[in-house]
Protein backbone atom coordinates (compact mmCIF):
# COMPACT_ATOMS: atom_id res chain seq x y z
CA UNK A 1 0.00 0.00 0.00
CA UNK A 2 0.94 3.67 -0.30
CA UNK A 3 1.03 3.95 3.50
CA UNK A 4 3.42 0.99 3.81
CA UNK A 5 5.67 2.44 1.14
CA UNK A 6 5.72 5.85 2.83
CA UNK A 7 6.35 4.28 6.23
CA UNK A 8 9.17 2.12 4.87
CA UNK A 9 10.70 5.20 3.24
CA UNK A 10 10.46 7.09 6.54
CA UNK A 11 12.17 4.26 8.43
CA UNK A 12 14.93 4.07 5.84
CA UNK A 13 15.52 7.85 6.07
CA UNK A 14 15.59 7.66 9.87
CA UNK A 15 18.16 4.85 9.81
CA UNK A 16 20.31 6.82 7.38
CA UNK A 17 20.19 9.89 9.64
CA UNK A 18 20.99 7.84 12.73
CA UNK A 19 23.89 6.04 11.04
CA UNK A 20 25.24 9.36 9.77
CA UNK A 21 25.48 10.61 13.36
CA UNK A 22 27.01 7.37 14.67
CA UNK A 23 30.79 7.13 15.00
CA UNK A 24 33.16 4.22 15.47
CA UNK A 25 36.33 4.89 17.44
CA UNK A 26 39.09 2.34 16.80
CA UNK A 27 41.66 1.87 19.55
CA UNK A 28 44.85 -0.19 19.32
CA UNK A 29 45.43 -1.29 22.91
CA UNK A 30 48.26 -3.04 24.69
CA UNK A 31 45.91 -3.43 27.66
CA UNK A 32 43.66 -6.35 28.41
CA UNK A 33 39.92 -6.03 28.99
CA UNK A 34 40.43 -5.70 32.76
CA UNK A 35 42.12 -2.34 32.09
CA UNK A 36 40.39 -0.93 29.02
CA UNK A 37 36.93 -2.45 29.62
CA UNK A 38 35.61 -0.23 32.44
CA UNK A 39 36.89 2.97 30.86
CA UNK A 40 35.61 2.18 27.37
CA UNK A 41 32.19 1.24 28.80
CA UNK A 42 31.98 4.54 30.70
CA UNK A 43 33.06 6.51 27.63
CA UNK A 44 30.42 4.82 25.46
CA UNK A 45 27.77 5.54 28.10
CA UNK A 46 28.75 9.22 28.10
CA UNK A 47 28.94 9.30 24.28
CA UNK A 48 26.02 7.19 23.02
CA UNK A 49 26.70 8.23 19.41
CA UNK A 50 30.13 6.54 19.53
CA UNK A 51 30.93 2.82 19.42
CA UNK A 52 34.43 1.81 20.46
CA UNK A 53 36.26 -0.98 18.64
CA UNK A 54 39.31 -2.21 20.60
CA UNK A 55 42.06 -4.22 18.89
CA UNK A 56 44.55 -5.71 21.36
CA UNK A 57 48.20 -6.47 20.62
CA UNK A 58 51.60 -6.29 22.25
CA UNK A 59 53.16 -2.86 22.50
CA UNK A 60 55.99 -3.30 20.01
CA UNK A 61 53.71 -4.74 17.34
CA UNK A 62 51.22 -1.89 17.75
CA UNK A 63 53.86 0.79 17.14
CA UNK A 64 54.91 -1.02 13.98
CA UNK A 65 51.31 -1.40 12.84
CA UNK A 66 50.60 2.32 13.29
CA UNK A 67 53.75 3.13 11.32
CA UNK A 68 52.85 0.69 8.54
CA UNK A 69 49.38 2.26 8.24
CA UNK A 70 50.61 5.87 8.42
CA UNK A 71 49.54 6.70 4.84
CA UNK A 72 46.03 5.37 5.51
CA UNK A 73 45.40 5.13 9.28
CA UNK A 74 43.02 2.44 10.51
CA UNK A 75 43.25 3.37 14.20
CA UNK A 76 42.25 6.58 15.92
CA UNK A 77 44.00 6.06 19.26
CA UNK A 78 46.91 3.96 20.50
CA UNK A 79 46.68 3.13 24.18
CA UNK A 80 49.19 1.35 26.42
CA UNK A 81 52.96 1.38 26.71
CA UNK A 82 55.52 3.60 28.40
CA UNK A 83 55.46 7.32 27.61
CA UNK A 84 59.16 7.09 26.63
CA UNK A 85 58.18 4.89 23.69
CA UNK A 86 55.51 7.35 22.58
CA UNK A 87 58.16 10.07 22.65
CA UNK A 88 60.41 7.89 20.47
CA UNK A 89 57.63 7.42 17.89
CA UNK A 90 56.23 10.97 18.21
CA UNK A 91 56.07 11.43 14.42
CA UNK A 92 53.19 8.91 14.33
CA UNK A 93 50.88 10.98 16.52
CA UNK A 94 48.67 14.03 16.23
CA UNK A 95 49.47 17.06 18.35
CA UNK A 96 46.57 17.96 20.61
CA UNK A 97 46.38 20.24 23.61
CA UNK A 98 43.92 18.22 25.65
CA UNK A 99 41.49 19.52 28.23
CA UNK A 100 42.38 19.96 31.90
CA UNK A 101 46.14 19.39 31.51
CA UNK A 102 46.95 21.59 34.54
CA UNK A 103 45.74 18.83 36.91
CA UNK A 104 48.20 16.25 35.50
CA UNK A 105 51.37 15.28 37.34
CA UNK A 106 53.15 14.79 34.01
CA UNK A 107 52.40 15.82 30.43
CA UNK A 108 54.05 16.13 27.04
CA UNK A 109 54.85 19.78 26.24
CA UNK A 110 54.55 18.88 22.53
CA UNK A 111 51.09 17.36 23.00
CA UNK A 112 51.80 14.12 21.13
CA UNK A 113 51.12 11.76 24.04
CA UNK A 114 49.07 11.78 27.23
CA UNK A 115 49.55 9.91 30.51
CA UNK A 116 46.95 7.34 31.49
CA UNK A 117 48.20 5.79 34.70
CA UNK A 118 51.13 5.34 37.01
CA UNK A 119 52.10 1.98 38.41
CA UNK A 120 54.98 0.29 40.20
CA UNK A 121 56.29 -3.07 38.98
CA UNK A 122 57.17 -5.18 42.02
CA UNK A 123 58.34 -8.76 41.94
CA UNK A 124 55.65 -11.44 42.13
CA UNK A 125 56.12 -15.02 43.29
CA UNK A 126 53.93 -18.04 42.77
CA UNK A 127 53.24 -19.16 46.34
CA UNK A 128 52.74 -22.79 45.28
CA UNK A 129 56.26 -22.72 43.87
CA UNK A 130 58.04 -20.52 46.40
CA UNK A 131 57.69 -20.86 50.18
CA UNK A 132 57.56 -17.79 52.40
CA UNK A 133 61.10 -18.35 53.70
CA UNK A 134 62.37 -18.22 50.10
CA UNK A 135 60.65 -14.98 49.10
CA UNK A 136 63.07 -12.45 47.59
CA UNK A 137 63.56 -9.16 49.42
CA UNK A 138 65.90 -7.53 46.88
CA UNK A 139 65.89 -7.39 43.08
CA UNK A 140 69.39 -8.89 43.27
CA UNK A 141 67.82 -12.03 44.75
CA UNK A 142 66.44 -13.02 41.33
CA UNK A 143 69.97 -14.20 40.48
CA UNK A 144 69.85 -16.80 43.28
CA UNK A 145 70.10 -20.21 41.53
CA UNK A 146 67.46 -21.69 43.86
CA UNK A 147 64.73 -20.05 41.79
CA UNK A 148 65.72 -22.17 38.80
CA UNK A 149 64.81 -25.21 40.89
CA UNK A 150 61.44 -23.64 41.80
CA UNK A 151 60.48 -22.96 38.16
CA UNK A 152 62.72 -20.12 37.03
CA UNK A 153 62.39 -16.37 36.59
CA UNK A 154 60.52 -14.69 33.71
CA UNK A 155 60.99 -11.24 32.20
CA UNK A 156 59.08 -9.63 29.32
CA UNK A 157 61.23 -8.92 26.27
CA UNK A 158 61.27 -5.11 25.78
CA UNK A 159 61.19 -5.65 22.00
CA UNK A 160 57.59 -6.81 22.47
CA UNK A 161 56.50 -5.16 25.71
CA UNK A 162 56.35 -1.63 27.07
CA UNK A 163 56.31 -3.17 30.54
CA UNK A 164 59.49 -5.08 29.69
CA UNK A 165 61.12 -1.85 28.54
CA UNK A 166 60.20 -0.04 31.78
CA UNK A 167 61.57 -2.89 33.89
CA UNK A 168 64.85 -3.37 32.01
CA UNK A 169 65.52 0.36 31.57
CA UNK A 170 64.55 1.14 35.18
CA UNK A 171 66.80 -1.60 36.59
CA UNK A 172 69.66 -0.41 34.37
CA UNK A 173 69.24 3.19 35.54
CA UNK A 174 69.16 2.23 39.21
CA UNK A 175 71.34 -0.86 39.49
CA UNK A 176 73.55 -0.66 36.38
CA UNK A 177 73.83 -2.56 33.13
CA UNK A 178 76.36 -5.16 34.43
CA UNK A 179 73.69 -6.38 36.87
CA UNK A 180 70.92 -6.23 34.27
CA UNK A 181 73.03 -8.23 31.80
CA UNK A 182 73.31 -11.02 34.37
CA UNK A 183 69.53 -10.92 34.86
CA UNK A 184 68.88 -11.08 31.11
CA UNK A 185 71.22 -14.07 30.80
CA UNK A 186 69.49 -15.96 33.61
CA UNK A 187 65.77 -15.38 32.92
CA UNK A 188 63.28 -16.84 30.49
CA UNK A 189 62.18 -14.03 28.15
CA UNK A 190 58.48 -13.82 27.25
CA UNK A 191 56.98 -12.34 24.07
CA UNK A 192 54.94 -9.71 25.89
CA UNK A 193 53.96 -8.79 29.42
CA UNK A 194 50.80 -10.92 29.66
CA UNK A 195 52.75 -14.19 29.17
CA UNK A 196 55.12 -13.06 31.96
CA UNK A 197 52.29 -12.30 34.39
CA UNK A 198 50.32 -15.42 33.50
CA UNK A 199 53.25 -17.83 33.69
CA UNK A 200 53.84 -16.74 37.30
CA UNK A 201 50.13 -16.93 38.12
CA UNK A 202 49.81 -20.38 36.57
CA UNK A 203 52.94 -21.78 38.23
CA UNK A 204 54.92 -22.17 35.01
CA UNK A 205 57.53 -19.88 36.62
CA UNK A 206 58.55 -19.23 40.19
CA UNK A 207 58.82 -15.48 39.95
CA UNK A 208 59.06 -12.38 37.78
CA UNK A 209 57.66 -8.89 37.65
CA UNK A 210 54.07 -7.66 37.58
CA UNK A 211 52.12 -4.45 37.17
CA UNK A 212 50.88 -3.86 40.70
CA UNK A 213 47.23 -3.28 39.72
CA UNK A 214 47.02 -6.79 38.26
CA UNK A 215 48.94 -8.34 41.14
CA UNK A 216 46.59 -6.66 43.63
CA UNK A 217 43.53 -8.04 41.81
CA UNK A 218 44.96 -11.55 41.72
CA UNK A 219 45.91 -11.44 45.41
CA UNK A 220 42.40 -10.22 46.29
CA UNK A 221 40.92 -13.07 44.21
CA UNK A 222 42.88 -15.59 46.27
CA UNK A 223 45.19 -16.76 43.47
CA UNK A 224 48.55 -18.29 44.50
CA UNK A 225 50.60 -15.11 44.01
CA UNK A 226 52.31 -12.60 46.29
CA UNK A 227 53.72 -9.20 45.35
CA UNK A 228 57.02 -8.12 46.88
CA UNK A 229 58.37 -4.57 46.66
CA UNK A 230 62.18 -5.04 46.72
CA UNK A 231 64.13 -2.78 49.07
CA UNK A 232 66.86 -2.06 46.52
CA UNK A 233 64.49 -0.75 43.87
CA UNK A 234 61.06 -0.95 42.28
CA UNK A 235 60.62 0.06 38.66
CA UNK A 236 57.78 2.39 37.79
CA UNK A 237 55.95 3.11 34.55
CA UNK A 238 53.84 6.00 33.35
CA UNK A 239 51.51 4.41 30.84
CA UNK A 240 50.35 6.52 27.91
CA UNK A 241 48.03 6.99 24.98
CA UNK A 242 48.12 9.08 21.84
CA UNK A 243 45.96 10.13 18.90
CA UNK A 244 47.11 8.59 15.63
CA UNK A 245 48.15 11.23 13.09
CA UNK A 246 45.33 11.89 10.58
CA UNK A 247 43.01 9.63 12.58
CA UNK A 248 39.83 8.92 10.59
CA UNK A 249 37.64 9.85 13.58
CA UNK A 250 39.61 12.77 15.00
CA UNK A 251 36.80 14.35 17.03
CA UNK A 252 35.98 11.06 18.78
CA UNK A 253 39.68 10.43 19.40
CA UNK A 254 40.09 13.82 21.10
CA UNK A 255 36.95 13.22 23.15
CA UNK A 256 38.34 9.85 24.31
CA UNK A 257 41.68 11.34 25.35
CA UNK A 258 39.90 14.09 27.27
CA UNK A 259 37.75 11.48 29.03
CA UNK A 260 40.72 9.29 29.99
CA UNK A 261 42.60 12.17 31.65
CA UNK A 262 39.47 13.72 33.19
CA UNK A 263 38.72 13.34 36.87
CA UNK A 264 35.89 10.88 36.07
CA UNK A 265 38.18 8.78 33.88
CA UNK A 266 40.96 8.81 36.45
CA UNK A 267 38.60 7.87 39.28
CA UNK A 268 37.72 4.78 37.23
CA UNK A 269 41.42 4.09 36.71
CA UNK A 270 42.06 4.12 40.46
CA UNK A 271 38.85 2.66 41.91
CA UNK A 272 38.10 -0.03 39.32
CA UNK A 273 41.32 -0.69 37.39
CA UNK A 274 43.45 -0.16 40.56
CA UNK A 275 46.06 1.99 38.81
CA UNK A 276 47.59 5.07 40.44
CA UNK A 277 46.25 8.28 38.92
CA UNK A 278 48.25 10.74 36.84
CA UNK A 279 46.15 13.57 38.29
CA UNK A 280 46.99 15.51 41.44
CA UNK A 281 43.35 15.63 42.57
CA UNK A 282 42.63 11.86 42.52
CA UNK A 283 43.57 9.64 45.48
CA UNK A 284 45.56 6.42 44.88
CA UNK A 285 43.87 3.02 45.08
CA UNK A 286 43.34 1.57 48.53
CA UNK A 287 45.70 -1.19 49.61
CA UNK A 288 48.79 -0.22 47.62
CA UNK A 289 51.91 0.96 49.46
CA UNK A 290 52.69 4.66 49.74
CA UNK A 291 54.68 5.40 46.60
CA UNK A 292 56.81 7.86 48.58
CA UNK A 293 58.12 4.98 50.69
CA UNK A 294 59.39 3.00 47.68
CA UNK A 295 62.88 3.16 46.17
CA UNK A 296 61.67 3.96 42.67
CA UNK A 297 63.72 3.20 39.56
CA UNK A 298 62.71 5.16 36.45
CA UNK A 299 63.63 4.36 32.86
CA UNK A 300 66.11 6.84 31.40
CA UNK A 301 67.54 5.43 28.17
CA UNK A 302 65.45 5.55 24.97
CA UNK A 303 63.45 2.44 24.11
CA UNK A 304 65.44 1.66 20.96
CA UNK A 305 68.73 1.71 22.90
CA UNK A 306 67.36 -0.60 25.60
CA UNK A 307 65.90 -3.02 23.03
CA UNK A 308 69.21 -3.21 21.17
CA UNK A 309 71.17 -3.90 24.37
CA UNK A 310 68.69 -6.54 25.50
CA UNK A 311 68.86 -8.30 22.13
CA UNK A 312 72.66 -8.23 22.09
CA UNK A 313 72.86 -9.84 25.54
CA UNK A 314 70.26 -12.49 24.61
CA UNK A 315 72.11 -13.38 21.41
CA UNK A 316 75.40 -13.72 23.27
CA UNK A 317 73.99 -16.35 25.70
Amino acid sequence: SVFKALFSGFLFSLLVMLSAGAKTLTIYSAHGDDVYGPIVAAFEAANPDTTVNVIVGNTGALYQRVRAEAANPAADVQWGGAIQSYATFSDLYERYQGADLSALQISDPNGTWFPFSLFAQPLMVNTDRVGMTDYPTLVRDVLNPKYADFGGVVLADPNHSGTGYSIVAGLAAGLGWPFVERVIQSVRATQGSSPMFESIRDGEAALGWVNEDLGAKWEAAGLPVKMIYPRDGVTIQVDGLAIVKNAPNMAAAKAFVDFVISRDGQNLATQVVKRRSVRRDVAPPAGLPDIGQLNLLTAEEPAEVVKAKFTKVRESK
